[in-house]
């Protein structure tokens, strides 16, 4: 028997580790894209978790609408993922909510009860399966990207 599967089974992980391997669950098509959820649990970085869904193609979740908005609402509900942190934040202008990736001020959210609350200032914003609210960045949790589909 060659050992010759086994050591190249065992290359492939040692590049997948080093190079900060992510692995995601993939979404269907909604729209013109596809959402990618990270499956480990970690402490949420905007700058960094942006960076890895601008691997993919894409960044971080920014409902273009209410309906888009929605459908990551649902999409939390239906698979169980959820919650998971988007590239909403207001982290540079308390209460004024835009999207990282780009600037631009995030449209039509879909906040859960009594949300946004700021409790202990808290600057980013992950989808639960109820609706929108924000959270302390910094801690553990998924992420959320939309890639072109």
């Amino acid at each position: 028997m060659s050992l010759l599967p086994i050591f190249l089974l065992l290359g492939i992980l040692m590049i997948a580790s080093v190079q900060g391997y992510v692995s995601y669950h993939v979404s269907d098509v909604y729209g013109n894209k596809r959402y990618h959820v990270s499956k480990e649990f970690e402490n949420f970085d905007l700058e960094k978790m942006n960076n890895r869904c601008k691997q993919l193609g894409g960044y971080l979740l920014q409902p273009d609408d209410t309906q888009e908005g929605y459908f990551a609402v649902k999409y939390a509900r239906r698979t169980g993922w959820g919650p998971f942190f988007t590239g909403i934040t207001d982290k540079d202008s308390e209460g004024k909510f835009y999207y990282y990736n780009d600037n631009k001020p995030a449209k039509s959210i879909t906040w859960k009860w009594f949300q946004p609350d700021n409790w202990y200032n808290e600057d980013c914003v992950e989808v639960w399966i109820d609706g929108y609210n924000d959270r302390h960045c910094g801690i553990r949790g998924r992420y959320i990207c939309e890639v072109p589909a």
